[in-house]
């Protein structure tokens, strides 16, 4: 029920004492809270990647206005909020309680008195919510606490109002396979009052046969069923499946209305002998409730004034945290091959106060092909960011190197000297190159969301493209006179290469996020975070087909699309990896999910072999043509993305080293030490790898050997913690990449380096 605090946590928020993990939700982090005067709080602290993004605090601010205007018995009531805090938080009051989930996973399926009285409750909570002008849109058995004095209905993270529109999180899933309406997947997710009936009705089903009315399985599967099938409600008692099938109506109209149920679950509960126990919990459940501890008395303050950042009662995790073993596929593993493979990191290699779970979350950010403002966060800037250490060795001093951009250019300037840079300008992503014009996307505090076209030999601006207010991790992708962008925010965008000039946009349902772009034969394939890839016309951006999949994203990161060979692969949230057909979007196959974990990164495509890593953190080769493994190497924190290049694959696992390994059988052949935290996916071409390395650095590497061929420092006086923030681009003699202030987020500065 609570986990002890991990070294990033925050110990005090607000006037609130922070004593304990209760989870993590789309938005953020929940902690157990005190307040001064002992009363037990929740508090939801905004995710630190999102803190400085003003379009998602908006969308926060809105959803604690919308929690405000709840004030149902079955509901848990807002009690305090500070929107503009660093983070901003919302702390409401603390329910003691079960989650329905788990409750019906330990004790099983409830018998129909029991049913009908947990529907009563929620049917209340809907009524109260629905009167604020609210549609919840994600009731579910995890968002149910149970308590003994009845249900109570959690989380309006991505709840939307009848004045504010959607409130979701840029990026994360509107809704939970199985329990999502047909209006959810079919429209594009127009909502209304009915949307939580159809959800109420699979929460009923659950309850009373310990699984959902539409199976289980991969979440694109259950979202067919949901729109196409008739639910399985053969296991339920006859009055439970009575309510459950009219709640479960294909058309939102043909389905009762809250007060209609109110009354028909009341009546039921009313009519007939009672037996001992009827409508309250289940005897399991109502047990496992008092046995389950209390709220953890308040740690004694020591001597003195109290010290609100002080350690809590449950003390330093740091460093506890086990190692997560690679899981099993069904099918066995090959047998090793007879030279060891990549050491994989040890415990006592995790960077400090760093988790698996939060080097995955980590290596999500990444995954989105870049590292903005919000992900430099997310990856430790502040007080818990990497030590710039002394000055950089083991490369040659980079001559000319400042601000001004005056370095010598041209063919045969040393490798690792500064052709020029361009300072106020961060990219959030891997920029996209062609015909001597660079086409990065640009986010400042101070000016609105743009994409810039670049001159590569001298970084001058071409033309610069807003993009809409509250975008973020833009993409791009060239294919001919075209670049194609897709943000965070609002869908996909075509320019002209030479003019800016905007030719289309494919907007997605209510601002969902976006992959970045993949584009083959006159199509541009972008994945949706609602689990939908779509295909659309590069020259008109109408949709060719859609493909629903399971749901995706940590933090907002969605996996890019990867065209080969006439398939469209891509990760699903659910640890699953989809291969699609290009031209008609059907399924072609599905590897199963090695853990409940999203897939972080986007695969990579070579001589019929797909290489994937997958949700626990192991690198497979698969058969492109049908998904059958061929090898597999694990990694015990999170790899980044794959790149291949002649016969090689290169890879690193954020903190130990860079690797190369065979292709053909998962050998290693060389590795790097990378000396501490490093950000971003590696860039190889030319026989050289390029990556953001610790200490401040970008490393070139020899392809074939291994062996370092220079390091470019980007400190300097009075900037000695700036670090690498996206990964590097190769592009032709060139490599461009960008570096900030890493516990200031400022002085961000792109710059261009002789490979």
């Amino acid at each position: 029920m609570f986990a002890e605090l991990e070294a990033g946590d925050p110990r005090q928020v607000g006037r609130y004492r922070i004593e304990a993990r209760l989870g993590a939700g789309g938005m953020g982090r929940v902690f157990l809270a005190r307040s001064p005067g002992g009363r037990t709080l929740a508090v939801k602290v905004l995710r630190a990647e999102l803190a400085e993004d003003a379009g998602f605090r908006r969308r926060f601010a809105r959803e604690v206005a919308a929690a405000r205007r709840v004030t149902g018995v079955f509901t848990a009531a807002v009690v305090d909020a500070d929107l503009e805090g660093t983070p901003a938080w919302l702390a409401t009051e603390y329910v003691p309680g079960l989650p329905l989930g788990r409750a019906v996973a330990e004790h099983g399926a409830w018998p129909e008195p029991a049913v009908l009285a947990l529907g009563a409750g929620l049917a209340e909570a809907l009524e109260a919510i629905h009167a604020a002008g609210i549609v919840h849109r994600d009731l579910k058995p995890s968002n149910i606490l149970l308590a003994p004095d009845g249900p109570r209905v959690i989380d309006f993270g991505i709840s939307v109002s009848d004045d504010d529109g959607a409130l979701t999180q840029t990026g994360v899933v509107v809704g939970t396979p199985g329990f999502m309406s047909p209006e959810q997947l079919a429209t594009g997710g127009r909502v209304g009052p009915a949307t939580d009936v159809f959800a109420l009705g699979a929460v009923l089903a659950f309850a009373a046969s310990g699984s959902g009315p539409f199976g289980s399985g991969a979440g694109h599967a259950l979202s067919y069923r949901i729109v196409h099938e008739e639910p399985d409600l053969g296991a339920l008692p006859a009055g439970v499946r009575a309510v459950v099938a009219r709640c479960l109506a294909k058309d939102p109209g043909q389905r009762p209305t809250v007060a209609a149920l109110l009354e028909e679950l009341g009546r039921a509960l009313g009519d007939g002998e009672r037996g001992p126990g009827h409508g309250r919990l289940p005897d399991a459940v109502a047990a496992a409730l008092r046995e389950r501890p209390g709220v953890p008395p308040a740690p004694p303050l020591p001597t003195g004034a109290p010290d609100p950042h002080g350690p809590t009662h449950g003390g330093s995790t740091a460093g506890a945290t086990p190692v997560h073993p690679p899981t099993a596929l069904s099918a066995p593993a090959p047998p090793a091959p007879p030279t060891t493979p990549p050491a994989a990191p040890r415990p006592g290699d995790t960077p400090p106060g760093r988790s698996r779970r939060q080097l995955l979350v980590a290596a999500a950010a990444l995954g989105a092909g870049g590292v903005g403002f919000a992900g430099w966060r997310l990856l430790g800037g502040g007080t818990d960011a990497p030590s710039s250490g002394g000055p950089a060795t083991g490369g040659p001093a980079a001559p000319g190197h400042n601000r001004d951009g005056d370095a010598p250019s041209g063919a045969g300037v040393a490798g690792g000297t500064q052709r020029w840079s361009v300072p106020e300008f961060a990219t959030t992503s891997v920029p996209a190159h062609t015909d001597g014009t660079l086409y990065a996307a640009l986010i400042a505090a101070d000016e609105p969301p743009a994409l810039h076209a670049l001159d590569t030999a001298t970084g001058e601006a071409r033309w610069r493209t807003p993009l809409p207010e509250g975008s973020w991790f833009p993409t791009p992708v060239v294919a001919g006179a075209t670049v194609y962008v897709s943000t965070y925010g609002s869908g996909l965008h075509a320019l002209n290469t030479t003019s800016g000039e905007r030719l289309w946009e494919f907007p997605l349902p209510e601002g969902q996020g976006a992959s970045s772009p993949a584009f083959a034969d006159g199509t541009v394939y972008v994945g949706g975070a609602n689990g939908r890839l779509y295909a659309v016309d590069a020259d008109t951006g109408r949709e060719r087909w859609l493909y629903h999949y399971s749901r995706n994203g940590i933090g907002g990161n969605i996996p890019a699309p990867v065209v080969a060979d006439g398939l469209v692969h891509i990760g699903g949230g659910e640890g699953e990896l989809f291969a699609v057909d290009a031209d008609t979007g059907q399924e072609r196959w599905v590897r199963p999910a090695a853990s409940d974990w999203p897939v972080l990164h986007s695969v990579a495509v070579a001589d019929g072999t797909v290489y994937f890593v997958d949700s626990s953190g192991t690198l497979r080769a698969l058969d492109a043509a049908g998904g059958e493994e061929r090898w597999a190497v694990p990694f015990d924190a999170a790899p980044s993305r794959p790149e291949v290049l002649d016969g090689t694959i290169y890879i690193h696992d954020l903190s130990d080293a860079l690797y190369a390994l065979d292709a053909a059988d998962g050998r290693q052949r060389w590795s790097f030490p990378l000396g501490g935290w490093v950000q971003g996916n590696p860039s190889v071409a030319h026989g050289t790898v390029c990556f953001g390395g610790a200490e401040g650095k970008v490393y070139a590497v020899d392809a074939a050997t291994g062996d370092e061929r220079w390091a470019f420092d980007v400190r300097e006086p009075g900037a000695d913690s700036r670090m690498v923030k996206a990964p590097p681009l190769i592009a032709g003699d060139t490599v461009f990449f960008t570096a900030a202030d890493d516990t200031r987020i400022e002085l961000p500065i792109l710059y261009a380096v002789a490979l």
